[in-house]
């Protein structure tokens, strides 16, 4: 894992650019997903963050994905609320039909407001990011100096109210995960009796 090329990255930021390169680094940071779900109901009790650079990133670095695993699910669900749209274009839709479009666009919807939230924190995140590391003067360190870097009390104090968002977006994301997997199924089983009816 090379952190030189990501604070490379994360300096490049000026305010107004595309956060998606630093995004896209900090997706390549090591986590691990179990040790962080684990602590993130202790956190919830004594509200500590890692105080490492490192740990920093790979604590957002959980967050983003379990943001692109919620993504596949909202896809999915587009796909099936779509195929339910050609099912019942040239004919009125049974009750269940209508039911499960209605409860589809509601989680739908759900879901975007998460990724709205999720999209400004992250904004957020990766200006102090950027702050921090310009503030660090960071030149000339080296790879194994990054992994034992501390980040300052200062940039804790800031970046702290946007990790608490990320860690409520995780339990969204966890409830409704569960939520979308149950309604993806009814949708399948839904779509093949329409087939089967169809046939």
């Amino acid at each position: 894992m090379n952190y030189l090329e990501g604070i490379e990255v994360i300096q490049k930021y000026t305010s107004g650019s595309s956060v998606e390169p630093v995004l896209k680094f900090i997706m390549t940071v090591p986590h691990n997903e179990e040790a962080f779900a684990n602590a993130l109901d202790e956190i919830g009790g004594i509200n500590r963050y890692p105080d490492t650079f490192v740990g920093l990133l790979s604590f957002i670095s959980f967050i983003l994905g379990q943001k692109s695993k919620m993504n596949q699910l909202y896809e999915t669900a587009l796909e099936r609320y779509e195929s339910l749209n050609q099912v019942t274009a040239k004919r009125r839709p049974t009750d269940e039909e209508s039911k499960i479009k209605r409860t589809l666009t509601d989680f739908i919807l759900k879901i975007e407001k998460v990724f709205e939230i999720q999209d400004l924190t992250d904004e957020s995140l990766v200006k102090e990011l950027n702050r921090f590391v310009s503030e660090a003067n960071l030149y000339g360190v080296t790879d194994n100096e990054i992994k034992n870097l501390k980040v300052s009390s200062k940039t804790v104090a800031l970046v702290e109210p946007h990790l608490d968002k990320q860690r409520e977006n995780y339990y969204q994301y966890k409830k409704l995960s569960s939520v979308m997997t149950r309604l993806i199924r009814i949708a399948d089983y839904i779509l093949a009796e329409a087939k089967m009816g169809a046939g």
